[in-house]
């Protein structure tokens, strides 16, 4: 059957850190109508100092454009007509960035991205301060360098935000955020599910009371299923001539709509394997973050999300294949599926081989320095390609599971975990099925459900026409698993391969141990 344009569908913006997809969903039949895609001008902005990583707001701005345009194309492509309407809008964008505007609601200034290494000491001293562990990614570690390093910049803004809420701000006027956002930006929110003004006056006493208050310029928090604001002449430009007063609904983290996306309830680990590893778990407990393994924010209907971030996720599998590859002259998906044959005819044991994957230091385990390193290896690591191919897929999911064990005694045990990213590419489920007997529970996939974070925002955006039409039983969640497409795959733990890889898990710990031992005495010792 052709698809077909009702004028009710959702429009969806997902700002990435590289680029910005759009996509037309409908509620109703469950399926996207067509995607738009854009690159930024730019990927940061250019010579700028080292250690700095910004992007100007106008990127974004310029890029929804474009991918608006070739959206429309795509539409036309699949349903023989240009998007007249849409029934709502719904924003989702990367985490932390910090974005400033002036009292013209320009923003000339550079934005400060999620993955810009300032802000270390700064997120120290407001752990101290309010008592919560604060990444130096988050937003508030940001703004607290600007103040003290840039005093002349800062002195001119008169808003600070995010980048979700940078783009409803081009479409609407407003100055919103959502709670997930939001708690990026600040930490957990207070009880009335607004920034904490005790944590912003903190700050703004920090600095000497110099600059305008926070609570002037931080932007007000609407939570699921509220309208953040409608359709103004300027983005209704932007978008290619949409009507005005088009709702938009709360401007989201891109973690937050992951989880939407994947319709997780609680005790539900929505897991995105890829080339990091990132878990979000939605939780009715209220835990405080006490270090870097746990980071713990806001879900969009202000419920507790648990993410664990492991940096080392595909890419040592990824780059393993790719060297082998090119010596071989066989293909990438040839050489990946030929090592992961090797890999599933060992010992379930490894040899009792392990490798600690931090490549690129490891925040999940509080060792951003450290370096990878097999132990415990024999012969077999030269003479078989496919031991350090099955350690590579295997041991991301072992720092994930560090991350759970952690969270166990607080909130019990994971009922399942729902997978989405590379790792579904294994050849014959081999990676999903290696994870399920890793974290010991069912491991789900939705086929023909890909769109990911883009498909969340759309499902908030849905979400709010619900609850306004006065359908304000609906939870977010059982709302979200109603527009759950695809036909759901599931790989069960093996009995006998758990008890071995709790074995290799323990291992694996102890190592952890280790090395964060050899790491304190060190920093001991400088000091």
């Amino acid at each position: 059957m052709p698809k077909k344009l009702t004028n009710k569908e959702i429009l969806a913006i997902d700002a990435g850190t590289q680029g910005i997809s759009v996509i037309l969903w409908c509620p109703e039949r469950k399926l996207s109508l067509g995607v738009g895609d854009a690159d930024y001008e730019q990927a940061y902005i250019p010579n700028l100092p080292d250690g700095h990583l910004e992007q100007y707001a106008h990127y974004w701005t310029n890029a929804m454009a474009s991918a608006m345009k070739n959206l429309r194309i795509d539409v036309e492509k699949n349903t023989g007509k240009d998007i007249s309407t849409v029934a709502a809008i719904g924003v989702t964008g990367h985490m932390h960035c910090m974005v400033t505007k002036t009292d013209d609601d320009k923003k000339p200034y550079g934005c400060d991205m999620w993955n810009d290494p300032r802000g270390v000491p700064e997120s120290e001293e407001l752990a101290t301060l309010w008592n919560e562990h604060i990444p130096a990614r988050w937003t508030a570690a940001h703004i607290l360098s600007a103040m003290r390093t840039t005093p002349e910049m800062w002195s001119t803004v008169t808003g600070v935000n995010v980048t979700s809420g940078s783009l409803v701000h081009d479409l609407t006027g407003e100055w919103v955020i959502g709670p997930g956002d939001a708690s990026g930006m600040f930490g957990i929110l207070d009880q009335d599910g607004q920034i904490d003004q005790e944590k912003l006056q903190k700050i703004d006493e920090t600095t000497g009371n110099i600059f305008t208050p926070l609570k002037n310029i931080v932007p007000k928090v609407i939570p699921a299923g509220q309208i953040a604001g409608t359709l103004n002449a300027k983005g209704a430009d932007l978008l290619g001539g949409l009507p005005t007063g088009i709702p938009i609904a709360a401007p989201e983290g891109d973690q937050q709509s992951v989880l939407i996306g994947a319709a997780a309830d609680e005790l539900e680990l929505a897991l995105s394997a890829g080339t990091s590893f990132t878990g979000n778990l939605p939780s009715t407990k209220h835990l405080k973050a006490e270090s870097e393994t746990i980071n713990v924010l806001h879900t969009p209907d202000m419920l507790t999300m648990l993410m664990i971030c492991a940096r080392n996720g595909t890419v040592g599998f990824a780059n393993y294949v790719t060297g082998l590859s090119e010596l071989t002259g066989t293909s990438f998906g040839e050489t990946a599926d030929k090592l992961t044959d090797l890999a599933a005819a060992l010992p379930p044991d490894a040899y009792g081989t392990e490798l600690l994957p931090f490549f690129q230091g490891e925040i999940a385990v509080e060792l951003p320095n450290a370096k990878a390193s097999i132990h415990n290896a024999g012969i077999e690591l030269l003479a078989n390609p496919g031991l350090m191919a099955r350690l590579l897929l295997e041991a991301p999911c072992m720092t994930m599971r560090y991350g759970i064990e952690q969270l166990r005694p607080k909130i019990g045990n994971l009922r399942k975990v729902i997978l989405t990213g590379g790792a579904l590419k294994s050849k014959d489920g081999y990676a999903p099925q290696l994870y399920a007997d890793i974290l010991g529970v069912p491991v789900t996939a939705r086929h023909g459900n890909e769109e990911g974070t883009a498909k969340g925002a759309a499902i908030l955006a849905a979400y709010m026409l619900q609850i306004q039409a006065g359908n304000s039983s609906e939870t977010v969640a059982s709302f979200a698993k109603s527009q759950s497409t695809g036909n759901e795959q599931t790989w069960n733990p093996n009995p006998d391969m758990v008890k071995i890889f709790d074995k290799r898990y323990h291992a694996f710990e102890a190592l952890i141990h280790a090395e964060q031992k050899t790491t304190d005495h060190h920093k001991a010792s400088s000091q």
